[in-house]
């Protein structure tokens, strides 16, 4: 059904084609898949007890996290649910199309073994930002090879037993729905916005450090978000600060000890360790990941029009690289988005509404996953 949805076809509309919209579908699996009788493979090692905590109102979603489940609306997906799809298209007909044909098939096919449970809606913007106004993802791999050795199970960099060879090549994906308080997040100056996220909220550079006022200082030899063409690490990686302020204009304006905690703090800081490890390896914490806004319409809550936030996705060969930047100290552990603050509202910036950990299979036929029910 899926391959003629990418073809441009759906049963009900025989010789008919539409434009697909360039639709693709991930599948992926829950633990509980592994709990059921007759399934021929065992949960892999990697991804037992591998998996954000139950959710309760205003709950940590990890051990050490300072991120948590919302105050009313929370689901751990990844305990609930047995099957997860990610449809990704061009074109927000062809991701909705297939929802919708997913729900139909189960019906016409009478499937009583697959029930359709919920699904989430997101959209990526073109002007390349969150809701936060930054620009996302811009410390993401660039380098093919790079993204792969973070994403792909491998024998070697997994450190695999026999029995879960069968795993190779395929990954695991993390999914967080967080709402954003937007509304806390406009109230702060964009000076402070600066320092918390670690780059020019307007041109996207990194972060130098702070002057004598406290006030952000950028290298202007950076190029900005719209001058730059294909991959630059002057502005994509995440820099070496101290040895990019070690520019004789800038280092002389700085507040050198003022510079390092704030960069250190900073959302970048805390998320983009510059440690030179081989992504390979999961002591290097690369993970690849993907944002897909949201905005939902609250006209069932007086006190709220609306809720804005993200769809957080990340794919790693092994879900201990994400937990750990959750929970370590030096990273984003007991901290809810970045930087020491004394406005304690802060703590409740964002707040995850559903989120799960599921296994994506490698490719095999007649679909992925098919060897673990056979």
């Amino acid at each position: 059904m899926y391959d003629s949805l990418r073809s441009g076809y759906s049963s009900d509309l025989e010789n008919c084609p539409f434009p697909p919209g360039g639709l693709t579908v991930l599948i992926s699996y829950g633990q509980r898949i592994f709990q059921l009788s007759g399934i021929t493979k065992k949960i892999p090692l990697d991804f037992k007890d591998r998996q954000f905590l139950p959710a309760k109102p205003r709950k940590a979603i990890l051990p050490g996290s300072g991120i948590k489940y919302s105050d009313l609306v929370h689901d751990n997906v990844g305990l609930s649910e047995d099957i997860a799809l990610q449809f990704v298209s061009d074109t927000q007909l062809g991701t909705y199309r297939a929802v919708v044909e997913t729900k139909k098939y189960l019906q016409m096919n009478k499937m009583q073994v697959l029930k359709f449970s919920k699904f989430y809606t997101g959209f990526q913007r073109d002007d390349g930002r969150s809701w936060l106004g930054f620009h996302d993802e811009v410390s993401n791999m660039k380098n093919l090879k790079e993204r792969l050795n973070a994403i792909a199970i491998h024998p070697v960099n997994n450190n695999l037993l026999r029995r879960d060879y069968w795993t190779k090549n395929g990954t695991y994906m993390a999914y967080l729905r967080i709402e954003i308080d937007i509304d806390l997040w406009n109230s702060i100056a964009r000076k402070k916005q600066e320092l918390i996220i670690g780059r020019d909220k307007l041109r996207g550079s990194p972060l130098v450090g702070v002057d004598k006022n406290g006030n952000p200082v950028f290298n202007d030899a950076c190029p900005s978000a719209y001058e730059v063409e294909g991959f630059d690490p002057r502005f994509h990686e995440h820099p070496d600060y101290l040895v990019e302020s070690e520019l004789p204009k800038i280092r002389a304006i700085l507040d050198m000890q003022a510079s390092a905690e704030i960069l250190n703090q900073s959302h970048i800081g805390r998320t983009r360790h510059i440690d030179k490890i081989n992504s390979k390896y999961r002591v290097s914490r690369r993970i690849f990941r993907q944002g897909y806004e949201f905005l939902e319409s609250l006209y069932d809550d007086p006190s709220k029009s609306l809720r804005v936030g993200q769809n957080f996705i990340s794919y790693q060969n092994d879900p201990s690289r994400l937990f750990f930047i959750l929970t370590h100290p030096d990273w984003m552990g007991n901290t809810n988005f970045g930087g020491r603050t004394k406005n304690n509202k802060m703590n409740k910036l964002l707040s995850v509404l559903a989120g799960g950990v599921f296994f994506v299979p490698p490719k095999e036929m007649p679909f992925p996953g098919a060897s673990i029910f056979t």
